[in-house]
């Protein structure tokens, strides 16, 4: 990745995420802008130092020199360089200022070289301030020492390659910048351990301290300015390697420095000779890089064990994940834009009698329906890309084998950032069962049609109320069955109207009629609700059908009623009704406590966590623990245990709301499950709860019994499982941590959770 033009910052921050750590190459951008400004402000100081007559200014130590005037003037210009250098400046006037600067500097350096090596004066030695005392400690009074011309030099250059959109350039600034931070780095230590050798020769002649830490600071600055290039890339880096070079440098540049220090420090004080120093300084040397070795390796050894825990603890969940989608009751299958099977689970496979390798990117959804089913799917396919959604849509998917599988579909579609359509997932359900439901109900429903026609063969001995209307509503026929329903004799009705027998109800019989006469069609299967006058005291009911009675061409003249008293029925399937409500809150229920059981908390997890991806919320999950329950049922009998459970699960209900749902999850582990509640509100409910259950006594016990409690809110994208599993891990922290406690849940990272799922 080539830098952006006159834009280091930004090519270095482009770079991160990927090879390098964020935060190291952060770090160093700081530490380039910081050197620039000390660098800066170190020339300023040297300036106000001639200007004012500031010995510490000027040479920090009247016995190593002062800093040359022109090599202050070119720290400022070549600072403020190097803290333009930045893409917020391009274009701007200041950017302009930055670009000229290091000219300056290489101006101030050429011409100092040319007065070396010409042996001539340009008069710019003493063209700011005097150097009559010959403080800059150089051949010729006020001029910069040879090594710091070389250095600006240098450095100049490679403020303005690094400009440049050129790997080459930058390379070459790099190097200026490394080559200048070994010279330097030669003349820092004879001012270090005595001039004897180095200071001897020219090129260090007149070199303040001040000046080698200010130019390799400089040098520094602009080698921090590209962390993720050339040799530093290792020093950025987000891995093993890079933090091990982060610990190992300081130390490898520190180490010899000092050793070297001491080894010469004894000399001089004539502890021991050289010999002896030199012996000294490898022993010690060789112990300190053992020592660092040593804790370097036990850091990766430990890092690396955590990987492996965590590589191991991802590959558990992603089989998990795997097999659920593998092996779920229904069947899953993905389609790319052109309707190509991507993804198909074994489920779905083993229905249709496919192989995996003969369905994905081999056939299309079109070739398993049936030839009916095919232009209805091509059209819904494209009303499906275009909305992003169907569900319930029934088709007839072909096995291999020939045979055929109904199903009802539901889709999404997976769009790109553009909006596009890329794929489509479908969640196939087999629905063979309610086909045959539905196909029992129609036989039945045709039965009862070809019953009615027999009617007036069976009209007096049927065991059902039958009646024939004329136009006006009156009673033309009547059997013994519906004369008693009415609550008079056959007779009775004969010519008489709805409102004549049955008035409470005949204007809602004549709504249900006037399909019948209006346009001549049936009405089947009509519920009634009423009283009659045989017993008017009592609510019936009746299931009823009409049909049109027809003349030869085709004419309403009348209508056949069927009528059958269900009250009896009804009554059974209400009482069938409660039945089962009582059977499922008994499913629902645990024996023991009376609270919800694990089924009834799975339906109630679920249902949660759609309530909250769909509409947003928040939603807290509380599971609880009693300290040492063994113990109580080894001493004191499982009939002690089972009261003690009961009195923690009265504990837990009283503290909780209406909303909250507490359900004994297993044992002696409760879960408690709140809506709209957040992690903390659910930490000081579960506070409450210990601190209650520590307080009191519960008989025949005589000590106070404690509980452990874990709590988790759930995050975006989280599964029910996920949730759970990360309250109990807070549980069993708690435990681990010395029970009695309340402990909040770390959160997990769900990378590629949903990709794997889909």
């Amino acid at each position: 990745m080539s830098a952006a033009p006159h834009a280091p910052h930004s090519s270095s921050i482009a770079s991160i995420g990927e090879f390098v750590d964020d935060g190291v190459v952060r770090r160093l951008l700081h530490a380039s802008q910081l050197c620039a400004l000390v660098v800066a402000t170190v020339g300023a100081l040297v300036l106000i130092g001639w200007q004012a007559d500031i010995e510490l200014f000027k040479s920090i130590h009247s016995e190593l020199g002062a800093m040359a005037p022109a090599s202050a003037v070119a720290f400022v210009f070549a600072g403020v360089s190097l803290l333009l250098l930045r893409p917020d400046y391009d274009g701007t006037r200041l950017g302009s200022v930055a670009r000229v600067l290091p000219w300056v500097v290489l101006a101030i350096s050429g011409m100092t070289l040319a007065e070396y090596l010409l042996h001539i004066n340009l008069g710019i030695d003493e063209l700011l301030f005097r150097d009559p005392a010959h403080e800059v400690q150089a051949a010729y009074p006020g001029r910069m020492s040879i090594i710091g011309a070389l250095g600006f030099g240098l450095l100049g250059t490679a403020l303005l390659l690094i400009r440049h959109d050129s790997r080459t350039a930058h390379r070459l600034a790099r190097l200026m910048a490394l080559t200048t931070s070994v010279l330097l780095l030669m003349g820092l230590l004879s001012l270090l351990y005595g001039r004897q050798s180095l200071y001897a020769r020219p090129i260090f002649h007149g070199v303040a301290l001040h000046t080698i830490v200010a130019l390799l600071l400089l040098a520094f600055g602009i080698l921090a300015l590209q962390p993720a290039r050339g040799f530093k890339t290792l020093l950025a880096s987000a891995g093993a390697g890079g933090k091990l070079s982060r610990r190992l440098l300081p130390f490898a540049f520190l180490t010899p420095l000092a050793l070297g220090w001491l080894r010469l420090q004894g000399e001089q004080a004539d502890l021991y000779q050289t010999g002896v120093g030199v012996d000294l300084m490898v022993v010690a040397m060789v112990l300190l890089f053992v020592s660092v070795i040593w804790w370097n390796a036990l850091l990766l050894d430990v890092a690396d064990t955590k990987a492996r825990r965590a590589k191991a603890a991802l590959r558990e969940a992603a089989d998990e994940m795997v097999d659920l989608y593998e092996h779920a009751p229904c069947g899953y299958h993905s389609l790319d834009a052109d309707g190509v099977f991507v993804r198909i689970n074994d489920t779905e496979l083993s229905w249709l009698g496919y192989a995996r390798d003969e369905v994905v990117g081999k056939l299309t959804f079109l070739d398993l329906l049936t030839p009916g089913n095919t232009n209805f799917f091509e059209e819904s396919f494209q009303t499906f890309k275009f909305q992003g959604e169907v569900k319930d849509v029934e088709f007839e998917m072909r096995r291999k084998d020939g045979s055929l599988l109904p199903v009802s579909l539901s889709a999404t579609a997976v769009r790109d950032a553009a909006g596009r359509f890329v794929m489509s997932r479908y969640t196939v359900f087999d629905i063979t069962e309610r086909r045959l439901a539905r196909q029992a109900l129609a036989r039945t429903n045709e039965l009862v049609r070809l019953r009615l026609t027999e009617i007036e063969q069976i009209y007096r001995y049927a065991p059902v109320g039958l009646c024939n209307f004329d136009r006006e509503y009156r009673y033309v026929r009547i059997n013994d069955r519906l004369a008693q329903i009415n609550g008079f004799s056959p007779e009775a009705h004969i010519g008489k109207t709805i409102w004549d027998m049955v008035p409470e109800l005949a204007d809602h019989l004549r709504e249900i009629y006037r399909p019948v006469y209006e346009r001549g069609e049936p009405v089947l299967d009509v519920e009634v609700h009423g009283r009659t006058h045989q017993d008017p005291e009592t609510d019936h009911d009746w299931l009823a059908s009409y049909l049109p009675l027809k003349s030869d061409n085709g004419e309403v003249i009348g209508m056949t009623a069927v009528v059958l008293d269900i009250t009896e029925r009804k009554r059974t399937e209400q009482a069938l009704r409660e039945s089962e409500a009582a059977v499922r809150a008994l499913s629902m229920t645990d024996p023991l406590t009376g609270l919800a059981n694990r089924r009834r908390l799975d339906e109630a997890l679920r249902s949660e966590i759609h309530r909250v991806q769909r509409y947003g919320g928040r939603l807290s999950a509380v599971i609880t623990d009693l300290d040492h329950f063994k113990r109580v049922n080894d001493e004191h009998g499982h009939q002690v245990g089972d009261s003690l459970l009961n009195e923690f699960a009265h504990l837990i209900r009283a503290h909780c709301r209406e909303t909250d749902l507490v359900a004994r999850f297993g044992g002696e582990e409760f879960v408690i499950l709140m809506p709209e509640v957040g992690v903390a509100e659910a930490l000081a409910c579960a506070e409450r709860m210990r601190s209650a259950l520590a307080q009191q006594i519960i008989p025949p016990l005589t000590q106070p019994v404690t509980a452990s409690f874990g709590a988790a809110e759930l995050v975006p994208g989280e599964s029910e499982g996920s949730l759970l599993r990360r309250a109990d891990k807070a549980l069993y922290r708690g435990k681990a941590a010395g029970r009695n406690c309340v402990v909040l849940a770390e959160a997990e990272t769900l990378v590629g959770m949903e990709r794997r799922g889909a």
